[in-house]
């Protein structure tokens, strides 16, 4: 049955080239995925087929022939690791590659690392000089038979086109997509709507739409009750009571929720903000992009019986002095509940500074019965993830999440919306409504102590 908002719910996906990505959040890497380079490793490359073998199964869907998601190079090519590194140009992208994959706070690939046989065949050629491949060799690179490309996209859902609410940079409001400037560098751009569900609506399944991938980094759904401008796409001035509702980054697939529950949706009195967050590190001059959100809603008169919403927890506490190592910021929530909360999945969600992220829960509130809801010992902004978690929350249990950061830069740092403040929040999906929250914060959806 289609939802609310025909125009919307009709629009179908025609964007560009989607890999195994996505906030919203689910377990799957970009160096999981398997690449559009990922059917044979050509003579062509010249890269010894053991190692192009090992860069095609864990690098290439970020680092392909055309880089996504805000990857500053190819790694296809014999050529490609012998360029000269752009965020280093003394050294060569090998050298830097040869660091990275032993650098246990920002490794390659950024969220599981390397198996122990992949390490050591680098290593091995590292050492030898890493030196270039038979040209006449033909490599049959297959993946591993356990390996699949994880089902991803408004495709992928497990409603038709027709009954999809989409929603995309500058979806009906303006003919053109929304156009990343040259100099446009690491921008946010928020693009807003009146939601369209007159009555109370549930989502069953969120999946991205991935036009311009080379600059998308990443995108977040919020509801407000502040007025919004219509569909165009502005600098973003986010509304104090923006409320998290779903979200994408390189690292994950389509977010479908079990059969019996849904994510509770605002209505018709409410508006929907997308930030997006462009990052046009190769300075592209035709950048255009329409990307955004897809999901399926229940029919108004079909509400599934446990409805669950996203609570935010973590600190916004941020002060990191210049030139600063291992700083702990640690943001604790004691949620006003008077019974079980049922948690789903937990986002952690850093900018660039933050080495590694974890929610706990004390049980009681007793420090001596600590429970583990999230880890994340390594983080990387560029590959954010979401956690299948199945815990229980009690009343009287404390959430205490902290965030771990070295600041390098010659400056303080401090919360903030943009790549270059810091954020410290686990987005954690839980049932029933209200899920976890503060007197507070009980408008945002907040679970943070004063």
């Amino acid at each position: 049955m289609p939802n609310q908002n025909p125009k919307r719910s009709k629009v179908p996906f025609n964007g560009g080239s989607l890999v195994a990505i996505a906030i919203a959040l689910a377990a799957a890497a970009c160096s999981q995925a398997k690449s559009e380079n990922a059917a044979t490793v050509s003579s062509a490359s010249t890269l010894p087929c053991d190692i192009g073998d090992v860069l095609q199964r864990n690098c290439q869907s970020c680092h392909s022939a055309t880089p996504k998601f805000g990857a500053p190079m190819p790694l296809v090519t014999y050529a490609n690791t012998q360029a000269v590194a752009k965020s280093d140009p003394s050294k060569k992208v090998v050298e830097l590659m040869a660091g990275r994959i032993h650098d246990a706070v920002h490794p390659m690939p950024p969220v599981d690392a390397l198996s122990a046989a992949d390490t050591a065949t680098l290593d091995a050629w590292f050492k030898a000089g890493a030196t270039e491949g038979a040209a006449t060799a033909s490599c049959d690179a297959s993946l591993d038979a356990g390996t699949t490309t994880p089902s991803v996209g408004p495709s992928s859902l497990p409603c038709p086109a027709s009954e999809q609410t989409v929603f995309r940079a500058h979806g009906d409001a303006v003919d053109a997509p929304f156009h990343v400037e040259e100099n446009a560098g690491n921008l946010y751009q928020c693009f807003s709507w009146k939601a369209p569900w007159t009555n109370t609506v549930q989502a069953t399944s969120f999946a991205p739409v991935i036009d311009d991938a080379r600059v998308v980094h990443h995108w977040i759904l919020y509801e407000t009750a502040t007025p919004q401008p219509e569909g165009v796409g502005r600098a973003c001035q986010m509304p104090a009571d923006a409320t998290f509702l779903q979200g994408w980054a390189p690292g994950g697939q389509n977010n479908v929720f079990p059969s019996d529950i849904g994510l509770r949706l605002p209505t018709s009195e409410k508006w929907l903000i997308l930030q997006v967050h462009y990052w046009n590190v190769a300075r592209l001059t035709d950048a255009n992009d329409r990307s955004g959100v897809a999901m399926c809603t229940t029919p108004p008169n079909a509400l599934r019986p446990k409805t669950a919403v996203v609570s935010t927890l973590g600190s916004l506490n941020i002060a990191l002095p210049a030139r600063s190592t291992n700083v702990d910021v640690v943001g604790k929530c004691t949620p006003e509940i008077a019974e079980p909360m049922h948690v789903l999945s937990a986002g952690p969600h850093m900018h660039t500074l933050g080495q590694k992220i974890k929610t706990e829960v004390l049980r009681g509130g007793q420090a001596s019965t600590t429970e583990t809801l999230v880890d994340v010992p390594r983080w990387d902004f560029n590959a954010q993830a979401s956690h299948a978690v199945d815990m229980v929350i009690n009343p009287g249990d404390v959430l205490k999440t902290t965030c771990t950061y070295s600041n390098g830069t010659d400056k303080a740092v401090y919360f903030g919306e943009k790549t270059e403040n810091e954020m410290c929040f686990d987005f954690v999906t839980v049932w029933p409504a209200p899920g976890l929250t503060t007197t507070g914060g009980r408008k945002t959806g907040r679970c943070i102590d004063p």
